[in-house]
């Protein structure tokens, strides 16, 4: 049998089609015709060949974000089996470093981990971990099993991105609604921030005497003879004993730590050059400046300069760490 293809005009009601040629006769009823934009216009019959493509299959891309955050907030409880010891924050601190050193070496647990609270009832902790450093600190937590012969586990309750902007901002996050004890972990931080604003400075100043070198020699174990001896040093090309370049760099600890910021900083890294030296007996003046903020890290100029003469004798920049009480 040979198949035709038939073309013809198609009317509303009972009508024939009459095929072109007159090789067929077919009689339809159409009862009625609504055309559609996906289908084929009402007064057309096209061949088997003409007809539309079926769509291709819908395929999907998958598209992996890069967190934006620096750092990571996680809120974790150690829980005993049998009976709770006392711990304080120092001990549970220790206590996370020493399970980062066991699982990922001294080398691979370097990085920065601040505890911000604790609760010694709870045993209820705020953790802050730099974003590069979450997994290791994970890991870490999950294999911990053992405090001081008890078993015990460290559960991490929950985690959080920016949690000081939203305490700030007043944002409405999981980390606000679920625990409302987290804005009083954080209030006293976000006071210490809210008064230090870029531009800051503070000073102090200091005569550095030579009694003050021999004991620091003493008290390290450098006697090194350009510090302590006269004629060593009249024979190089600082011509006078040169304070150790550590003193002036504790001065400038004492601006951080006194002033600016004040109590509770913590000093991360530093990067300080000495481009003078620095002879016993004469003054000092150590300054501070601050040059940028960033959550609760704060840029610092530094510099020491000696009295007599504007002579810069240490200058560089430091990265601080302010903390809440």
């Amino acid at each position: 049998m040979r198949s035709q293809t038939l073309v013809g005009f198609i009317a509303p009601g009972n009508m024939p089609i009459y095929p072109v040629g007159g090789q067929s006769f077919v009689y339809m009823t159409i009862r009625s015709v609504k055309p559609h934009p996906e289908r084929i216009a009402p007064t057309e019959c096209i061949s088997m060949e003409d007809r539309p493509k079926p769509a291709e299959a819908t395929t999907y891309q998958r598209i992996v974000q890069k967190n934006f955050s620096e750092y990571h907030y996680l809120k974790t409880q150690l829980v005993f089996q049998d009976k709770t010891p006392k711990i304080s924050a120092a001990q549970f601190k220790s206590l996370i470093l020493s399970a980062l050193k066991d699982l990922h070496g001294e080398v691979g647990a370097s990085f920065p981990l601040d505890l911000l609270k604790f609760d010694e009832k709870t045993l209820c902790a705020i953790l802050r971990i730099k974003s590069s450093g979450l997994v290791k600190l994970w890991t870490s937590l999950t294999l911990l099993g053992q405090y001081q012969g008890l078993q015990c586990s460290v559960r991490v309750l929950q985690t959080f991105l920016r949690m000081l902007h939203h305490l700030v901002t007043g944002g409405r996050s999981l980390a606000v609604s679920s625990n409302l004890s987290m804005l009083s972990c954080f209030s006293n931080h976000t006071r210490k921030l809210s008064h230090l604003q870029v531009g800051d400075s503070a000073e102090i100043s200091r005569t550095f005497t030579q009694k003050d070198v021999k004991l620091f020699s003493e008290l390290t174990g450098d006697t090194n003879p350009l510090h302590l001896d006269e004629t060593f040093a009249k024979n190089t090309r600082f011509e006078k004993p040169v304070v150790h370049g550590v003193l002036l760099n504790g001065l400038v600890s004492a601006v951080l730590g006194t002033k600016l910021p004040g109590d509770g900083c913590v000093l991360l890294s530093q990067d300080i050059r000495f481009p003078a030296p620095l002879h016993a007996g004469e003054e000092v003046v150590a300054r501070a400046q601050v040059k940028a903020l960033k959550r609760s890290l704060a840029f610092i100029s530094v510099s020491c300069v000696a009295a007599n003469g504007g002579r810069t004798v240490m200058e560089g920049t430091v990265k601080v760490l302010i903390h809440g009480h």
